[in-house]
C-alpha cells in the first residue's frame, strides 16, 4: 500500500533547544497510527509541522506522492490535513454549526447572505456520522468535553480531510466516552482516513492502534506494528530504561493521628448533596478520591483549599478548627492544591518558570526586599529536584510539554512546604516516565509526614497509590474502603450508587 504522508529526517530547533533531530514517520490510508514518546520527546512539534503551525528547519515532507511544505494551518486544511488539539479550538459562545463552518460559511448564491439553514442541515448530517447525541443548533458551551471533541471531528469531516491528527483526545474523557470515541475512530479507519493518534495510556494503544512510532529526546527510535509488541518492550523503547513498580507500601501501618478532619462540608453552589461531605485524612497517608465525573470530588477539595465558598461545615487541622475563606488562608494552614486544569489554574502562561515556581513563596524568599537572584536560585533547585526539561528557569512555562508543565506546578506548591497536599488528576496527560517520578515523589512526601488527597479517574492508579479510598456519588461520600479490601469492581459499584 502506498503511503499518504511521509516525513524524512525532519529537524526543528527553538533557540538553543533542538526539539526534533532527524525524525521520520510514515502514515498510510485506513490506519490508526500511534505516536508515542515521553513529554518533551518532540511529538507536539512534529504534529505542528504536519498541520502547518511550524516550518521544519531541515528534512522533507511527502504528501500524496508530492514533496510539499505545509505553510500554515489553513493551507494544511485545504490539503486535507486537520488536527484536533488536546486543548479544543472551538468558540464557546457560537453554535455547533457556526463552529463547523467557521471561515467556510455557506453563502446563498442569489442573496449573497450566509445560509444558516443549510449550514445547520449539513452540520446535523455530519454529527450523525459521528453518532452525536445533540443537534447543531445548540451552543458549544453547553456541551461536555467529549461532545466538543465530536464537533471537532465533525468539522474535520466537513473539510473532507484525509489525514486526521488526534492529540491526546482521551485525556479528559470517561471510560464510556473513550469507548465511543474509539468506535468513531474505527469508522473513520474503515472510510480509509489516516489517523495519527497521541496517547500516554498503554491500554489505549493496544486497544486501537495498528502501528506505533516512538520518539525519544527529539529522535526517531522505532516504528512497528502494534500487534505482538509487549508492554515492557514498549516502555523500554519509550524511556530507555526499565520502569520499576512504585506501589505504595507505606500504608496500613497504625495511623499517627488525624491531619485533616472534615465534617458536613457543603458548598454555596449546592453541588454537594445531603448533609455534606465528612472524612478524616491521617498523617502520612494517601487518601484516594474516586467517583464518576460530576460526583463532587473536585468540588470538595476546592472548598478545603478555599477556591470556592463554603456554605456550612467544619474543617479541623491537627485537631484545631480553622476558617478557610480564601486560598491565602489555606496556604497559611499548610494546604496546597495541584489543580485538575493546569493550564487554566496551575500556572501563568505568559510567566517564566522561575516566577511560576516562586509566586506562592515570595514571602519566604524575600529578605526585606525580593531579589530576582533568590527567585532564580529557588527555581533552579526545584527544577533540578523534579527533573524539569529543559532545566531553564527563564523559559516560559507555556512552552514546555504537558508533563514538564505539571512538574512546574508541583514545584510551585512544594516550595510552600505543605503539610496537606491535594492532587487533582496529577498524572493526566503525562508520560509513563513522568508518572513514575510523580508516584515516587508522593511516596517520599508521605514518608516525611505529608498527607495527600489524590483524585484520579484511573482505577489502577487509585488502587496502586492509595492507603484508603473514598468513593463519591452524586455529591456525597458513598464509601471509604481500605486498600486491602478494594477492587475495581467494588469501587465502580460504589461510584454508581451501589451499597455493600
Amino acid at each position: 500500500m502506498e503511503h499518504i504522508l511521509e516525513l524524512k529526517n525532519i529537524s526543528k530547533s527553538f533557540r538553543n533547544t533542538k526539539a526534533l533531530d532527524g525524525v521520520s514517520l510514515t502514515l498510510y490510508p485506513g490506519e490508526i497510527h500511534a505516536l508515542l514518546g515521553e513529554n518533551g520527546a518532540g511529538k507536539s512539534t512534529v504534529l505542528n509541522i504536519i498541520s502547518g503551525t511550524y516550518l521544519p528547519d531541515a528534512g522533507e515532507m511527502i504528501y500524496k506522492g508530492e514533496k510539499t511544505t505545509m505553510e500554515s494551518p489553513m493551507y494544511a486544511r485545504k490539503k486535507g490535513i486537520v488536527m484536533v488539539h488536546q486543548e479544543l479550538q472551538l468558540v464557546p459562545e457560537m453554535t455547533v454549526y457556526e463552529n463547523i463552518f467557521l471561515a467556510d460559511e455557506i453563502v446563498n448564491p442569489i442573496t449573497k447572505f450566509i445560509d444558516y439553514k443549510k449550514m445547520e442541515s449539513k452540520a446535523d448530517e455530519l454529527l450523525k456520522r459521528v453518532d452525536a447525541d445533540f443537534k447543531s443548533c445548540v451552543s458549544v458551551k453547553s456541551l461536555s468535553i467529549a461532545q466538543q471533541q465530536m464537533v471537532e471531528i465533525a468539522k474535520a469531516l466537513h473539510l473532507n480531510s484525509d489525514v486526521m491528527i488526534l492529540d491526546e483526545p482521551t485525556s479528559s474523557l470517561t471510560d464510556k466516552e473513550i469507548e465511543k470515541l474509539f468506535v468513531i475512530m474505527e469508522k473513520l479507519r474503515a472510510e480509509k482516513k489516516a489517523l495519527l493518534f497521541v496517547s500516554h495510556r498503554m491500554e489505549e494503544i493496544f486497544r486501537i492502534a495498528d502501528r506505533i512510532t516512538i520518539f525519544r529526546d527529539g529522535k526517531f527510535i522505532d516504528s512497528m506494528p502494534a500487534k505482538g509488541v509487549g508492554r515492557e518492550e514498549l516502555i523500554y523503547k519509550l524511556t530507555g530504561r526499565k520502569i520499576q513498580s512504585v506501589f505504595n507500601t507505606e500504608s496500613l501501618k497504625k495511623p499517627e493521628g488525624i491531619a485533616l478532619s472534615v465534617r458536613n462540608l457543603k458548598d454555596a453552589a449546592g453541588k454537594i448533596a445531603g448533609d455534606g461531605v465528612s472524612f478524616d485524612l491521617y498523617k502520612g497517608e494517601i487518601l484516594g478520591f474516586s467517583g464518576l465525573v460530576g460526583s463532587g470530588r473536585t468540588e470538595t477539595v476546592r472548598l478545603i483549599f478555599g477556591a470556592d465558598k463554603i456554605r456550612s461545615g467544619e474543617i479541623k487541622i491537627n485537631g484545631n478548627t480553622v476558617k478557610i475563606k480564601s486560598i491565602r488562608d489555606s496556604i497559611k494552614q499548610g494546604i496546597a492544591l495541584i489543580p485538575e486544569n493546569r493550564k487554566l489554574e496551575g500556572f501563568v502562561g505568559t510567566a517564566k518558570n522561575m516566577n511560576n515556581i516562586g509566586m506562592c513563596s515570595y514571602d519566604r524568599l524575600k529578605r526585606g526586599l525580593l531579589f530576582d537572584r533568590d527567585i532564580l536560585k529557588n527555581a533552579k533547585e526545584y527544577m533540578k529536584k523534579l527533573h524539569v526539561k529543559p532545566e531553564d528557569p527563564m523559559k516560559h512555562t507555556q512552552n514546555l510539554s504537558g508533563g514538564n508543565q505539571q512538574k512546574v506546578v508541583l514545584a510551585k506548591w512544594l516550595c510552600t512546604g505543605p503539610k496537606i497536599l491535594i492532587m487533582d488528576e496529577p498524572t493526566r496527560g503525562v508520560d509513563i516516565g513522568a508518572k513514575e517520578e510523580i508516584y515516587k515523589l508522593m511516596n517520599d512526601l508521605t514518608r516525611q509526614g505529608v498527607s495527600i488527597i489524590m483524585i484520579s479517574s484511573e482505577l489502577p492508579e487509585i488502587l496502586m497509590m492509595s492507603n484508603r479510598i473514598m468513593v463519591m456519588f452524586e455529591g456525597k461520600m458513598n464509601a471509604i474502603i481500605n486498600r486491602e479490601d478494594a477492587t475495581e469492581e467494588k469501587i465502580l459499584n460504589y461510584a454508581m450508587g451501589g451499597t455493600s
